[in-house]
């Protein structure tokens, strides 16, 4: 099959694409550890834009000065002045030479999905409210169940005795505190920093003047982001971290102009939105990310986060991103299956005003070309997918289904991740050492190699 409806031409903003294959935003935490720009990453998204993705979308990019911020303990890259700015103009260029658009995904923080820095241990990170995450064990799936029992296999016993997954997805609330405890203790004997994972810290509630501060700063990091040459900006605003958390009634109970109903919770983000479209001008892309649902008990429903894209809208957004779910409901956030966050296309479709919609979580060709055609979205993004195997266009585009390698929805990607580990993958050993790869070094990009191949020419017999 040809899925001619994946490489059709499509205008975001002033953007054109060569195709609707993006790859989804994703942090393999590759940035050096003071969140500058490394050689691997340069290697990964060179890999990626080399396997004929049309839209690169960056890892999440921490705009926050301060260790508030929340997100050191995941090492993203940071942006926060021109010292970033020059390792990340030249990863925009390298994107560029081997054929793909890049827009960058930008965050204000982290929030209570983050934790104290290293620099700065005893400052917890900030957040609308001071309500800590707590991940119920019962929201795991199988991917997050294989890594919890690789990681600490005295469990499997455990939950082979309740049957499993499905038997833990069964519990009432007593019994899954008494297995809860058991298995606390067990974590905190062997490895007490995996219990920050599952229980986060108490946040510190942020001030007004700091949440106008974070507006300000998205706006003007988003202009710089243009300026180094980025073609667009996605503003991370999903799955639970800081912008979701003021968002959601759940994780912010302020009783100021930026909490309550749903417009004030809205507030900030508006903000973000008014002040970066002031800045950028109104043509430029600015995208921001939405969870189509929390999925938790008292967390932001569809029907509201569609009205939360309506308001976006109007202040001035070029695209929908769509993602699901929070830390909380891990299942949720890296599901097992395929193509399940398309359902909440057509109402971000509609509610925004017929912007294009972008949805995650594909695999193969033929359910991705099946989203575009049904109208459900207009641009397919591939995440773990494209971990898995960077050349997914290109074989799509060549005829050559047979040979994609497909992501086994293992999680060990995620789950090194919270490891703190260099991120792996089970069905890709090129993952993580791209860098190795001569052929994805920037002299060898295809412009760039025709005019080094002319320098050296002129270079001949002098060595």
């Amino acid at each position: 099959m040809s899925y001619e409806e994946l490489f059709e031409p499509i205008t975001i903003g002033d953007v054109e694409l060569k195709n609707r294959i993006a790859m989804a935003p994703m942090n393999m935490v590759y940035s050096d550890p003071d969140g500058y720009n490394s050689e691997q990453w340069s290697a990964w998204y060179a890999a990626r834009a080399k396997g004929g993705f049309g839209l690169i979308i960056t890892d999440c990019m921490v705009v926050n000065p301060y260790t508030w911020r929340g997100s050191d303990h995941l090492n993203p890259h940071l942006f926060t002045d021109e010292r970033y700015g020059r390792g990340l103009g030249m990863l925009a260029d390298n994107i560029h030479a081997f054929g793909a658009k890049v827009f960058i995904q930008l965050s204000p923080g982290f929030g209570r999905q983050g934790h104290a820095s290293a620099l700065t241990p005893h400052e917890p990170p900030g957040a609308p409210s001071a309500i800590p995450i707590k991940i119920d064990l019962r929201n795991f799936n199988k991917g997050w169940e294989r890594q919890l029992v690789r990681m600490k296999p005295e469990l499997k016993p455990v939950l082979d005795a309740i049957g499993g997954l499905e038997g833990l997805r069964k519990l009432t609330d007593e019994q899954y505190a008494q297995l809860e405890e058991a298995i606390t203790a067990e974590i905190r004997k062997s490895d007490p920093n995996i219990l920050k994972v599952v229980y986060g810290e108490v946040p510190r509630e942020l001030t007004v003047d700091e949440i106008v501060f974070m507006e300000e700063k998205m706006a003007e990091m988003s202009l710089e982001a243009l300026r180094y040459g980025y073609d667009g900006v996605e503003i991370h605003s999903p799955h639970g971290y800081l912008i979701h958390q003021f968002l959601s009634a759940r994780s912010n109970q302020r009783i100021d102009e930026y909490g309550g109903s749903l417009e004030n919770r809205a507030r900030f983000l508006l903000n973000i939105i008014r002040k970066t479209r002031e800045r950028i001008g109104p043509d430029r892309v600015l995208g921001a990310r939405f969870s189509g649902d929390e999925l938790m008990p008292d967390g932001v429903t569809h029907e509201e986060m569609c009205r939360f894209v309506e308001l976006a809208a109007k202040e001035g957004l070029s695209y929908i991103s769509i993602s699901q779910g929070c830390y909380e409901n891990p299942g949720a956030f890296a599901p097992d299956g395929e193509s399940e966050m398309t359902e909440y296309g057509p109402g971000f479709k509609e509610a925004s005003g017929g912007l294009p919609v972008m949805a995650p979580n594909f695999r193969t060709p033929k359910a991705s070309a099946a989203a575009i055609a049904e109208g459900k979205v207009d641009i397919v993004a591939l995440g773990r997918q494209a971990t898995a195997d960077p050349f997914w266009p290109a074989k799509v585009a060549a005829g050559r289904e047979k040979d994609i390698v497909k992501c086994i929805r293992c999680n060990l990607c995620y789950m090194n991740l919270f490891e703190h580990r260099w991120l792996a993958c089970e069905v890709n050993p090129t993952a993580g050492f791209e860098r190795y790869m001569p052929e994805l070094w920037r002299l060898n990009a295809p412009d760039v190699k025709k005019k080094v191949d002319k320098f050296m020419k002129r270079a001949e017999g002098l060595y």
